[in-house]
């Protein structure tokens, strides 16, 4: 294989099984999170990692670290900013039924369009998501092997839709990402990435 790029999510947090945005509040894993994560290392004991990079963000380095510690020698957590969440700005900790119900209800909506989509204050735009994503996605093309990154749904989502099937990176809602799920991503001869699994529990 001349190399594999595993996009891991983190495991569950209390924001996330409540269905609050949760993108730069560091948000520990809920004991639901770390047996996530536990299952997911199992399942992954079974594929050799050369590398592991992680967010910043606690929920995905714990994720990252307990992967780590089922491999053999279990290989070094690197962090990199560049995995970090897409920020939500003002909608952070809030649910979908809040934000409607309340004073940024039409902000939320231009936020969330297909077309042309607005970036309320706070929030980041996608042009910066996927500079750092595509920054992110350079630096680890061609290498070697198995690469594991533990990271967050948005971003994850985002960097398949737009730099590996080529969409515009509003789309990346038309997909979905579970918690302690993986996306699998493969370098062709060419060295154009292809996505060969989405939402995985095994790679």
């Amino acid at each position: 294989m001349a190399g594999r790029l595993i996009l891991i999510r983190h495991g569950e947090t209390v924001w996330n099984h409540d269905g609050r945005f949760t993108t730069r509040s560091d948000v520990p894993l809920s004991d639901t999170g770390f047996a996530q994560a536990e299952a997911a290392a199992a399942e992954l004991a079974r594929t050799p990692i050369d590398r592991i990079y992680s967010s910043p963000l606690e929920r995905a380095r714990i994720t990252a670290e307990t992967v780590a510690a089922r491999q053999p020698g279990t290989p070094t957590v690197c962090v990199d900013q560049r995995l970090t969440e897409i920020d939500a700005g003002p909608f952070e900790g809030l649910t979908v039924a809040e934000i409607h119900a309340g004073p940024l209800a039409a902000e939320f909506a231009s936020w969330h369009r297909d077309d042309d989509p607005a970036f309320p204050e706070g929030t980041e735009t996608f042009d910066s998501a996927v500079t750092r994503a595509a920054g992110f996605l350079d630096d680890v093309r061609g290498l070697p092997g198995v690469t594991l990154a533990a990271t967050h749904g948005s971003l994850a989502r985002v960097l398949v839709t737009t730099l590996v099937i080529g969409a515009a990176p509003s789309q990346h809602r038309r997909l979905w990402m579970d918690n302690c799920r993986l996306a699998v991503i493969d370098w062709q001869g060419d060295g154009r990435p292809r996505l060969v699994g989405f939402n995985l529990i095994r790679p």
